[in-house]
């Protein structure tokens, strides 16, 4: 009895330090494999920030180039327009001219209609401002006249639906309305979208009332071309009526 005793004393402060180095270790481990679960949940979200971070930055560096290859295309494709406006204006006013040539020989021999004879000088005037601004656009100083005397028109009404809210600084709104003041290629990308429709917003707009003042017919759907003649002014004021002609220096 005397020895079991003696042994129950020996033992059981080992069997105590035993268990309570054995929980301290067990514990010990929960919290290294908690610290270890947090590190890699904390790894984890840095890594996914920095890919998202890293995706979105090769995305705005992919549109940026892309912008940078189209403003190269734009210049090439306005330089072009140019000349393909002149010769379109120079082709409508030579052949205005040449019909009321003819009109003129059949006023003489006393066969022509009284409409015909009316329209004579409103011809005459169209003809000759048509090959005048064909002349005007490519040698430039009807240009700089333009963009002087139509730069009052409270036009580009564009822009102004771009900041409707009002919450983009102006510097940049001022960047996009102005190529010469762009700084990043995406902005020059815009003003020359813009631009194009500016460009055939305005030559429909020519188109359209040379049709309505040459036209020796009765106009057989007059709703169209007056539809088209709206649209065509909705979209000069909407883009701008001079929006393309920096473009054409």
């Amino acid at each position: 009895m005397r020895k079991d005793h003696l042994k129950f004393k020996l033992y059981y402060p080992l069997s105590i330090s035993l268990d309570f180095h054995l929980l301290f270790f067990i514990n010990k481990i929960r919290v290294d494999f908690k610290y270890f679960n947090l590190e890699n949940s904390l790894m984890l979200i840095l890594f996914k920030s920095y890919s998202s971070t890293k995706i979105e930055e090769e995305i705005i560096s992919g549109l940026e180039n892309w912008c940078i290859m189209f403003n190269k295309f734009a210049q090439v494709f306005f330089v072009s327009l140019k000349f393909i406006f002149v010769f379109i204006m120079l082709s409508i006013g030579m052949l205005t001219l040449l019909k009321l040539r003819g009109i003129h020989l059949q006023i003489r021999t006393k066969n022509v209609e009284d409409h015909e004879d009316r329209l004579k000088k409103p011809r005459l005037i169209l003809g000759g401002s048509y090959i005048f601004i064909a002349i005007g656009i490519l040698f430039n100083f009807l240009t700089y006249f333009l963009i002087w005397a139509l730069d009052p028109i409270p036009d580009r009404m564009i822009f102004s639906f771009i900041n409707f809210n009002g919450n983009i600084d102006p510097h940049y709104m001022n960047r996009i309305e102005n190529i010469e003041n762009s700084k990043y290629p995406h902005e020059k990308t815009i003003y020359y979208c813009i631009a194009y429709l500016s460009f055939f917003f305005v030559l429909n707009l020519l188109l359209s009332i040379w049709y309505l003042i040459n036209n020796n017919r009765v106009i057989s759907s007059p709703s169209k071309v007056i539809g088209n003649l709206l649209t065509s002014i909705m979209g000069a004021i909407l883009c701008g009526f001079t929006t393309f002609l920096p473009l054409f220096l």
